[in-house]
């Protein structure tokens, strides 16, 4: 039996070694805290990231494993896609299965299906709560379970402890966001239907981080209510560096070619900006220094 992984890179080994500098190291940023310098496979891990435990009690290995696979298919394609071809086929479904892994799999994104998965609780619990005969019927389920029986007074208790507006908080683990990746397949296939080009930036360093993937679309479209529409709005633009001087661009506009189109300075450094503002915590550059 094989020994499982405990230590997962949040940020594949492989995709960080393209951002290691001479010596092979990556540099770490972070608000607060002096730059390191780390080995690739040293840098971006947490223990158990993407192994939750399961009902048994034992650590579900599944998403890493189908993470890991991912990571390997596309792997050897990236030297071809750094000098500027543009996949098609297999190819293309495989770097497009990456990308999205990527996005879904950041701590960021994590972050916040965590935080919806509690918010739909606190909203469950607070809709059950507000009829007392629903609230009963929950209560006697439960019982029926546990063989834990709670008294006419504590159920109206635990009613009004629900129903307050300031007394109650629900919390739930990090783990709860990882179904946000159950959307793999759908985000795949809208980047493998978008248009891809392949950008140079000789005179800016690229930098990634710990949500390299960046979506931006045109203010216009937003919805207060609806959002706007994610990676099918017509107007995203999604952007995910290779290297310190070459980046994946993908739109719904535009047309292929198998070139590398140079990327304006100015250009180059607003998307460093951008990434960066949108990180969770790290930034990673293949050199020591700050730009201004």
């Amino acid at each position: 039996m094989s020994q499982r992984t405990k230590k997962q890179h949040i940020v594949p080994r492989f995709y960080l070694s393209r951002f290691s500098d001479s010596e092979g190291m990556v540099w770490n940023y972070a608000a607060g805290a002096e730059p390191q310098g780390r080995k690739p496979e040293a840098t971006a891990i947490e223990t158990n990231f993407y192994s939750p435990v399961g009902p048994d009690g034992e650590r579900i290995d599944e998403l890493e494993l189908l993470l890991g696979a991912i990571e390997s298919d596309a792997a050897p394609l990236w030297d071809d896609l750094m000098s500027g071809k543009i996949m098609t086929g297999e190819d293309r479904q495989k770097i497009s299965l990456f990308i999205a892994a990527q996005y879904l799999r950041s701590p960021a994104l994590v972050r916040a299906g965590a935080e919806l998965a509690a918010h739909i609780a606190h909203h469950s619990a607070r809709y059950i709560a507000a009829s007392k005969e629903l609230h009963d019927e929950v209560i006697d389920e439960y019982e029926q379970k546990t063989d834990q029986f709670l008294s006419p007074e504590e159920r109206e208790q635990m009613r009004e402890l629900v129903l307050s507006k300031d007394k109650l908080k629900i919390s739930v683990l990090r783990s709860a966001g990882l179904p946000m990746l159950q959307g793999l397949g759908q985000l795949a296939g809208n980047l493998n239907a978008m248009n891809w080009v392949i950008g140079g930036s000789p005179d800016q360093h690229l930098i990634t981080s710990d949500s390299p993937v960046i979506r931006i679309s045109d203010p216009k479209t937003h919805s207060p209510i609806y959002g706007d529409g994610g990676f099918a709005n017509k107007t995203v633009r999604v952007s995910f560096p290779l290297s310190p001087d070459r980046i994946l661009e993908m739109t719904w506009e535009g047309e292929e070619q198998n070139l590398i189109r140079r990327i304006p300075k100015k250009h180059a450094r607003m998307m460093n900006k951008t990434r960066a503002q949108q990180a969770e915590r790290f930034v990673w550059l293949s050199c020591h220094f700050v730009e201004n």
